[in-house]
Protein backbone atom coordinates (compact mmCIF):
# COMPACT_ATOMS: atom_id res chain seq x y z
CA UNK A 1 0.00 0.00 0.00
CA UNK A 2 3.12 2.31 0.50
CA UNK A 3 3.30 2.12 -2.85
CA UNK A 4 0.17 2.84 -4.25
CA UNK A 5 0.48 5.90 -1.84
CA UNK A 6 3.46 7.33 -3.37
CA UNK A 7 2.30 6.72 -6.86
CA UNK A 8 -0.12 9.22 -6.29
CA UNK A 9 1.66 11.78 -4.64
CA UNK A 10 3.46 10.99 -8.14
CA UNK A 11 0.46 11.09 -9.95
CA UNK A 12 -0.87 14.30 -7.85
CA UNK A 13 2.27 16.14 -8.80
CA UNK A 14 2.53 15.19 -12.14
CA UNK A 15 -1.03 16.76 -12.47
CA UNK A 16 -0.05 20.09 -10.58
CA UNK A 17 3.02 19.93 -13.03
CA UNK A 18 0.50 19.49 -15.92
CA UNK A 19 -1.05 22.25 -14.90
CA UNK A 20 1.28 24.52 -14.70
CA UNK A 21 2.89 23.96 -18.09
CA UNK A 22 -0.99 24.42 -19.04
CA UNK A 23 -0.62 27.91 -17.29
CA UNK A 24 2.36 28.61 -19.06
CA UNK A 25 1.43 27.64 -22.18
CA UNK A 26 -2.41 28.75 -22.48
CA UNK A 27 -2.60 31.01 -19.65
CA UNK A 28 -2.79 34.54 -21.24
CA UNK A 29 -5.10 32.86 -23.77
CA UNK A 30 -7.27 31.52 -21.20
CA UNK A 31 -7.32 34.66 -19.75
CA UNK A 32 -7.99 36.65 -22.60
CA UNK A 33 -10.95 34.14 -23.39
CA UNK A 34 -12.25 34.22 -20.18
CA UNK A 35 -12.60 38.44 -20.55
CA UNK A 36 -14.05 38.09 -23.89
CA UNK A 37 -16.29 35.65 -22.26
CA UNK A 38 -16.72 37.62 -19.30
CA UNK A 39 -17.35 41.00 -21.71
CA UNK A 40 -19.56 38.94 -24.35
CA UNK A 41 -21.47 38.17 -21.61
CA UNK A 42 -21.93 41.41 -20.15
CA UNK A 43 -22.47 42.58 -23.93
CA UNK A 44 -25.54 39.90 -24.36
CA UNK A 45 -26.92 41.07 -20.66
CA UNK A 46 -26.88 44.74 -21.73
CA UNK A 47 -28.25 43.78 -25.25
CA UNK A 48 -30.84 41.94 -23.56
CA UNK A 49 -31.81 44.65 -21.13
CA UNK A 50 -31.72 46.97 -23.81
CA UNK A 51 -34.29 45.11 -25.63
CA UNK A 52 -36.14 44.03 -22.83
CA UNK A 53 -36.70 48.18 -21.90
CA UNK A 54 -37.15 48.58 -25.81
CA UNK A 55 -39.93 45.99 -26.06
CA UNK A 56 -41.63 47.57 -23.05
CA UNK A 57 -41.52 51.30 -24.39
CA UNK A 58 -42.88 49.55 -27.73
CA UNK A 59 -45.37 47.53 -25.71
CA UNK A 60 -46.32 51.16 -24.11
CA UNK A 61 -46.55 53.02 -27.08
CA UNK A 62 -48.77 50.58 -28.75
CA UNK A 63 -50.97 50.35 -25.97
CA UNK A 64 -51.38 53.68 -25.47
CA UNK A 65 -52.15 54.08 -29.29
CA UNK A 66 -54.62 51.25 -29.20
CA UNK A 67 -56.61 53.11 -26.57
CA UNK A 68 -55.94 56.84 -28.04
CA UNK A 69 -57.73 55.15 -31.71
CA UNK A 70 -60.13 53.00 -29.34
CA UNK A 71 -61.41 56.35 -27.28
CA UNK A 72 -61.43 58.29 -30.65
CA UNK A 73 -63.74 55.10 -32.57
CA UNK A 74 -66.13 55.69 -29.25
CA UNK A 75 -66.59 59.36 -29.69
CA UNK A 76 -67.18 58.66 -33.47
CA UNK A 77 -69.49 55.78 -32.72
CA UNK A 78 -70.82 58.14 -29.72
CA UNK A 79 -71.35 61.18 -32.51
CA UNK A 80 -73.12 59.09 -34.86
CA UNK A 81 -75.11 57.23 -32.81
CA UNK A 82 -76.32 60.93 -31.31
CA UNK A 83 -76.68 62.19 -35.16
CA UNK A 84 -78.77 58.63 -35.96
CA UNK A 85 -80.77 59.30 -32.66
CA UNK A 86 -81.61 63.15 -34.06
CA UNK A 87 -82.44 62.08 -37.11
CA UNK A 88 -84.66 59.31 -36.03
CA UNK A 89 -86.22 62.09 -33.97
CA UNK A 90 -86.38 64.28 -37.03
CA UNK A 91 -88.20 61.56 -39.01
CA UNK A 92 -90.74 60.87 -36.34
CA UNK A 93 -91.28 64.56 -35.79
CA UNK A 94 -92.20 65.08 -39.54
CA UNK A 95 -94.06 61.15 -39.77
CA UNK A 96 -96.41 63.31 -36.76
CA UNK A 97 -96.44 66.37 -38.61
CA UNK A 98 -97.44 64.72 -42.09
CA UNK A 99 -99.87 62.24 -40.14
CA UNK A 100 -101.68 65.82 -38.57
CA UNK A 101 -101.98 67.56 -42.12
CA UNK A 102 -103.57 64.26 -43.39
CA UNK A 103 -105.56 64.05 -40.61
CA UNK A 104 -106.87 67.69 -40.93
CA UNK A 105 -106.61 67.26 -45.12
CA UNK A 106 -109.38 64.13 -44.07
CA UNK A 107 -111.58 66.12 -41.31
CA UNK A 108 -111.57 68.77 -44.11
CA UNK A 109 -112.98 66.74 -46.84
CA UNK A 110 -115.11 64.97 -44.49
CA UNK A 111 -117.04 68.08 -43.48
CA UNK A 112 -117.14 68.97 -47.46
CA UNK A 113 -118.66 65.29 -48.59
CA UNK A 114 -121.07 65.32 -45.47
CA UNK A 115 -121.72 68.85 -46.80
CA UNK A 116 -122.32 67.72 -50.38
CA UNK A 117 -124.73 64.98 -49.57
CA UNK A 118 -126.94 66.92 -46.94
CA UNK A 119 -127.04 69.97 -50.29
CA UNK A 120 -127.97 66.78 -52.65
CA UNK A 121 -130.45 65.30 -50.20
CA UNK A 122 -131.97 68.77 -50.15
CA UNK A 123 -131.97 68.90 -53.64
CA UNK A 124 -133.75 64.87 -53.93
CA UNK A 125 -136.22 66.43 -51.72
CA UNK A 126 -136.98 69.32 -53.42
CA UNK A 127 -136.84 67.47 -56.95
CA UNK A 128 -139.04 64.79 -55.77
CA UNK A 129 -141.52 67.56 -54.54
CA UNK A 130 -141.77 68.93 -57.73
CA UNK A 131 -141.99 65.83 -59.60
CA UNK A 132 -144.64 64.78 -56.73
CA UNK A 133 -146.47 68.15 -57.68
CA UNK A 134 -145.78 67.76 -61.56
CA UNK A 135 -147.40 64.69 -61.10
CA UNK A 136 -150.74 65.92 -59.25
CA UNK A 137 -151.27 68.50 -62.26
CA UNK A 138 -150.56 65.80 -64.53
CA UNK A 139 -153.26 63.87 -63.05
CA UNK A 140 -155.31 66.53 -62.41
CA UNK A 141 -155.66 67.67 -65.66
CA UNK A 142 -155.47 64.04 -67.24
CA UNK A 143 -158.55 63.73 -65.10
CA UNK A 144 -160.19 66.82 -66.05
CA UNK A 145 -159.40 66.21 -69.75
CA UNK A 146 -161.42 62.86 -69.35
CA UNK A 147 -163.78 64.16 -67.05
CA UNK A 148 -164.66 66.28 -70.09
CA UNK A 149 -164.53 64.15 -72.21
CA UNK A 150 -166.88 61.86 -70.70
CA UNK A 151 -168.96 64.47 -70.37
CA UNK A 152 -168.55 65.34 -74.55
CA UNK A 153 -169.50 61.74 -74.57
CA UNK A 154 -172.75 61.82 -72.40
CA UNK A 155 -174.63 63.03 -75.33
CA UNK A 156 -172.70 61.44 -77.93
CA UNK A 157 -171.75 57.79 -78.78
CA UNK A 158 -168.34 56.74 -79.39
CA UNK A 159 -167.03 54.06 -81.23
CA UNK A 160 -164.35 51.63 -79.73
CA UNK A 161 -161.98 53.18 -81.88
CA UNK A 162 -162.64 56.51 -80.91
CA UNK A 163 -162.58 55.58 -77.18
CA UNK A 164 -159.27 53.74 -77.91
CA UNK A 165 -157.92 57.10 -79.42
CA UNK A 166 -158.93 59.35 -76.80
CA UNK A 167 -157.17 57.01 -73.60
CA UNK A 168 -154.30 56.51 -75.94
CA UNK A 169 -153.98 60.55 -76.34
CA UNK A 170 -154.38 60.66 -72.37
CA UNK A 171 -151.38 58.22 -71.68
CA UNK A 172 -149.58 60.13 -74.02
CA UNK A 173 -150.25 63.19 -73.03
CA UNK A 174 -149.16 61.59 -68.96
CA UNK A 175 -146.20 60.56 -70.91
CA UNK A 176 -145.69 64.39 -72.49
CA UNK A 177 -145.67 63.16 -76.15
CA UNK A 178 -148.43 63.71 -78.78
CA UNK A 179 -150.07 60.76 -80.17
CA UNK A 180 -149.56 62.08 -83.75
CA UNK A 181 -146.62 62.67 -83.29
CA UNK A 182 -146.19 59.09 -82.23
CA UNK A 183 -148.02 57.59 -84.69
CA UNK A 184 -146.41 59.53 -87.46
CA UNK A 185 -143.10 57.51 -85.82
CA UNK A 186 -144.55 54.13 -86.16
CA UNK A 187 -145.61 54.43 -89.23
CA UNK A 188 -142.26 55.64 -90.73
CA UNK A 189 -141.14 52.56 -88.90
CA UNK A 190 -143.66 50.46 -90.42
CA UNK A 191 -142.22 51.61 -94.15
Amino acid sequence: MGNEKQTKENDLSQLGNVDQIREILFGSQSREMKEKFEQLEASIKAMHEEMRKKMEQTQNDFNIRIDNELETLSRKMKNILTQQQDEFSDVRDSALKQEKRLQNAMDIMEEELNAKREQLQKQQLENNTALRNEMDTLKDEVLQTLNNKIAEMNGVKLSRDDAAEILMEAAMAMKGTQIKEQLSLTQKNDQ
